[in-house]
């Protein structure tokens, strides 16, 4: 019953998709990827429809939203949310303007290991603070006590730029992604959130069951939490659940989420109603991590159901591709001037591949690598490719490579600039972890 109940959301999925000038653009550039970032994960659930019995069919035609969006199921059904298919166009959604009770997360992603800048004179601190708080890796999520998530990418430093959105509903498993000003969607299948935030492309990551345990109790911001440790095929999450009744089945969601990116089925029966993640701490099995912290949570009455439709009316569906990522550099020019009172009268670089100013910053590597400069997220580089970054002054300045997740975290290193600034796949210095 369970495959026929997912072939038949598939079969209803793609019958309900509007005409298709509207959900197949031209432009479906994926700017910024990795060489296999045009791969498609393949269908969690790809059944034709000659194959669907007179049961699913049955069970498709039954399938209808109330006021919220919510498809009205079986309570069978409604217990075991159904996984978004990954290249169909979804129908649309339909919720009645109104204010909603739910909650608004103000949350950061932290690095760990990352390096401080150098103990010098001309080592600028005000704008070393400046360049840190416009880098810092900020999302605002709102959670509604009806069962939706709406994630908006709040930083320039993020993987995705700022602008973009995550959303996602409690009667499915899986995320929509928007491109900036709502113009375009994709579908992120389960599994495929990892990937997304970690090297800016859609591949599914296999998901197991994971285990968890309780490991105390507490208090985070003043609101109660129980702390649990999850273990999957990928590594370890440390997590804090705080008790948010505002939140109700958007709470779950975001839990859901932060178990994606440690690659544990979202079904998971630790995301439940009214308990909201406060504080992740991923520590993978190859070393290194990275951690997810709420600084603040609201408790609202006036979420706006609209700002939740997934999709919403303007954006087109998009196959492939994902949102420009104006080329992965974080500053302008000036801003990283600041970082630097005045040049330090060094030689003239030896390197003959280094630029005139600034940096040349390229990966080698597979993989999307950020290069940091006194611990400030400079640039995104991905995979196979090198980006200029003009600004820094003449002097010294301490950088490292990592990912965004933390899987590999290489030991700083004090460089002259200009310089040109190597990451590359058989280097000997490099090492995982943190």
């Amino acid at each position: 019953m369970i495959r026929a109940r997912i072939a038949a959301v598939g079969l209803l999925l793609a019958a309900a998709g509007c005409e298709p000038s509207r959900h197949q653009p031209a432009d479906l550039v994926e700017a910024g990827a990795s060489p296999n970032a045009k791969i498609l994960p393949a269908p969690l659930a790809n059944e034709t429809p000659d194959l669907l019995d007179a049961s699913a069919a049955e069970a498709s035609a039954k399938l209808v939203s109330d006021d919220y969006g919510r498809l009205i199921m079986s309570e069978a059904s409604q217990q075991s949310p159904l996984p978004l298919p990954p290249a169909t166009p979804l129908p649309e959604d339909t919720l009645s303007s109104r204010e909603l009770p739910g909650v608004t997360l103000a949350a950061a992603f932290r690095w760990r290991d990352v390096p401080q800048p150098p103990k010098a004179p001309e080592v600028a601190a005000a704008g070393i603070h400046a360049a840190q708080r416009l880098t810092e890796l900020t999302w605002k999520v709102d959670l509604a006590e009806t069962g939706r998530m709406r994630v908006q990418f709040t930083s320039r430093a993020l993987p995705l730029p700022p602008g973009s959105e995550l959303r996602a509903r409690h009667d499915v498993h899986g995320e929509v992604l928007l491109w900036p000003a709502l113009t375009q969607y994709r579908v992120v299948p389960p599994g495929a959130l990892r990937t997304l935030l970690g090297e800016r492309r859609v591949d599914v990551t296999p998901l197991s069951a994971g285990s968890a345990r309780p490991v105390g109790e507490g208090k985070r911001l003043e609101i109660d939490v129980r702390k649990i440790e999850m273990h999957g095929s990928l590594g370890a999450l440390y997590l804090e659940l705080g008790r948010v009744p505002e939140a109700g089945e958007g709470g779950p969601l975001l839990c859901r989420a932060l178990l994606e990116i440690l690659g544990v089925d979202p079904k998971s029966p630790e995301c439940v109603a009214g308990e909201v993640p406060l504080y992740a701490s991923y520590a993978w099995q190859s070393g290194g991590g990275v951690a997810f912290e709420v600084t603040s949570a609201d408790r609202r009455t006036d979420l706006i159901s609209t700002d939740m439709l997934m999709p919403p009316p303007s954006a087109a569906f998009a196959a492939a591709g994902l949102p420009s990522a104006q080329g992965g550099v974080f500053l302008t020019r000036d801003e990283l001037a600041a970082i630097r009172a005045e040049p330090l009268p060094l030689p003239a670089s030896v390197d003959p591949g280094a630029p005139g100013e600034g940096f040349v910053a390229v990966n080698q590597t597979d993989a999307l690598f950020y290069l940091l400069v006194d611990g400030i997220p400079a640039v995104a580089v991905p995979p196979m490719s090198e980006r200029y970054v003009a600004g820094p002054l003449r002097g010294r300045y301490v950088v490292q490579w990592r990912t965004f997740l933390g899987e590999s975290i290489e030991p700083p290193q004090t460089v002259e600039m200009p310089a040109r600034l190597v990451r590359s796949g058989t280097d000997a210095g490099a090492t995982d972890g943190g």
